[in-house]
């Protein structure tokens, strides 16, 4: 079992580079490695320009930090690590990057992520259910990724501070694979920049859209095909539940027929006209 070293803890057993507040401009440090057994513990500070790539420390505890320019890339995250991002108050990520980190097995918690890349990170099943992100860029296979616009499931009721949205804007997808990826509960898809490739689909005025296109498809004729259309309409509701605007794979790999899946598809573009 990890102790706490007798010594002092605080952004100093990082070496010099966490500091807090004045931010006045500082040239990029690497992290000092810290002996066995030591705890890291931060505490409302600012770390700029912190390279993690270089970290070494056995436990890491903070609070209401914020990072500014710092190096995450090709980082392999573990629960080490996961403090970053499930502390409250909340940690923030300003202008730092992620390209190349495997972020597959720790959670997204309430971390803010701001102007940040993640450029081929591994995020694969990250569900963002408290997290935020605005004016970041994606690039590469995301996997199977869930990205909320409103503080959902338990951790909502711990999210500190308080809010009612989570902020999710001028995110840049464009470079970015999205076949396994949703935008769920309020994302404003209008504010993002999504890729254009005709095996996606994106459109507005969803509720409206999948009630019309429900009384449509009722009217088919062919049984073997209505039945999962229908079952793909009430899985599409529930899947984008509370969305205006919706994007996603025209035909995915799994699930129903290609055949049953594009026909759907072409519904809900045709009952209210196609509109990006």
């Amino acid at each position: 079992m990890s102790q706490r070293d007798s010594g002092p803890s605080g952004p100093d057993d990082l070496g010099p580079a966490p500091q807090t507040e004045p931010e006045s401009a500082r040239e990029p440090q690497s992290v000092v490695e810290t002996p066995p057994d030591r705890i890291v513990s931060i505490n409302r500070a600012t770390l700029r320009g912190v390279d993690f790539r270089k970290a070494r420390f056995d436990k890491f505890e903070l609070a209401g930090c914020l990072f500014v320019a710092c190096d995450f890339r090709a980082v392999r995250f573990d629960k080490r690590l996961q403090p970053l991002f499930l502390a409250a108050p909340q940690s923030i990520f300003r202008d730092c990057r992620f390209d190349g980190a495997d972020l597959r097995h720790v959670r997204s918690g309430q971390a803010r992520f701001e102007r940040c890349t993640f450029d081929d990170a591994a995020i694969d099943g990250w569900r963002t259910e408290v997290a935020e992100f605005v004016g970041c860029r994606f690039a590469g296979a995301l996997g199977t990724v869930v990205f909320y616009g409103k503080p959902t499931g338990t951790s909502a009721r711990r999210v500190e501070p308080l809010r009612k949205h989570n902020a999710f804007e001028g995110n840049d997808f464009r470079d970015a694979d999205l076949d396994h990826v949703t935008f769920t509960n309020g994302v404003d898809l209008t504010t993002q920049r999504l890729p254009t490739s005709e095996r996606y689909v994106l459109l507005d005025r969803f509720p409206q859209r999948l009630a019309r296109a429900q009384v449509e498809v009722l009217r088919w004729e062919v049984q073997e095909e209505r039945v999962p259309a229908l079952a793909f309409l009430r899985e599409l509701a529930m899947r984008f539940k509370d969305q205006r605007q919706i994007f996603a794979s025209r035909v995915a790999a799994t699930g129903h027929s290609a055949r049953v899946q594009t026909r759907v598809w072409s519904v809900l573009e045709r009952v209210l006209g196609y509109a990006p």
